[in-house]
């Protein structure tokens, strides 16, 4: 007896590795997904969540979304890039500039400080 192939249409809210596997890989891959998701919960996939027993659905599929270019809201830099988003450049404070001491004001001699 053949069943229905899961859907992302026919998931639970929050899903065990196998069944969003199923929906993303298929049938016969459905178990490469729960490595795959640990690899990518650094980068922003949801974690499996103690209380509900799985992953909130929505949030996975976002995340794939986002990931594959699917998504409006694109970040403004890849994870790890800094950069200045606002288009002014840092500068340096105006006024005068720290001197150094003249040789004259120096010590002649090794100091040393109990």
């Amino acid at each position: 007896m053949s069943r229905t192939p899961l859907t992302w249409d026919r998931l639970p809210l929050f899903a065990t590795d196998d069944e969003i596997g199923e929906a993303v890989l298929g049938r016969d891959r459905r178990r490469e997904f729960a490595g795959i998701a640990q690899l990518l919960e650094r980068d922003g996939m949801p974690k499996m969540c103690p209380v509900w027993g799985g992953r909130y659905v929505p949030g996975v599929k976002r995340f794939l979304d986002v990931q594959h270019g699917l998504s409006a809201a694109v970040p403004f830099a890849p994870n790890g890039v800094e950069g200045n988003f606002h288009g002014q450049a840092k500068r340096a404070p105006k006024g005068p500039r720290p001197q150094m001491a003249k040789e004259a004001d120096r010590p002649s001699g090794p100091v040393l400080v109990r």
